[in-house]
């Protein structure tokens, strides 16, 4: 007759499977609060390059649309901007910084912050949305469209 060893018990009782689905559960739920607290990188690199301006909208209504030549230079090298609005008469530029903004003002929680020259007058524009070819930023009640303009 052969004998068959029995293991030994490790001490944790499994009861219809209520303990293992207690570890999954648990497993399940570090995943997922894991995947809503990892943020992801902004791609500030997105950033660089001429904008052209596809429409200014104050208050749901366009209050502006911009010619071919209304454009915004940001150059990431330098933290430089300049923009030109020609039925404006708008010809500024400065400095920006990206800061962290509340969530309830931006999607990505970031704001450019302009300082003019030589004024060095400071303006927050929320970023709204950011994408290989498009961004919208907001000021207020005030969104600016762009489209990203291809050199």
């Amino acid at each position: 007759m052969k004998t068959i060893p029995v293991l030994p018990k490790s001490g944790m009782k499994l009861k219809n499977g209520q303990n293992n689905r207690s570890l999954f559960t648990g497993i399940l739920f570090i995943f997922i609060f894991a995947g809503f607290t990892t943020a992801k990188p902004f791609p500030a690199g997105k950033l660089n390059g001429v904008w052209q301006y596809r429409a200014i909208v104050k208050n749901g209504t366009h209050i502006l649309q911009p010619t071919r030549i209304d454009t915004m230079l940001l150059n990431s090298k330098n933290s430089s901007f300049h923009y030109q609005i020609k039925s404006l008469n708008k010809d500024l530029g400065g400095t920006y910084k990206l800061i962290s903004s509340p969530a309830d003002s931006s999607p990505f929680k970031k704001t450019l912050r302009f300082q003019y020259k030589p004024s060095n007058n400071i303006r927050n524009f929320h970023i709204m949305l950011l994408s290989n070819d498009s961004l919208v930023i907001r000021e207020g009640n005030t969104s600016f469209h762009y489209s990203k303009k291809r050199l």
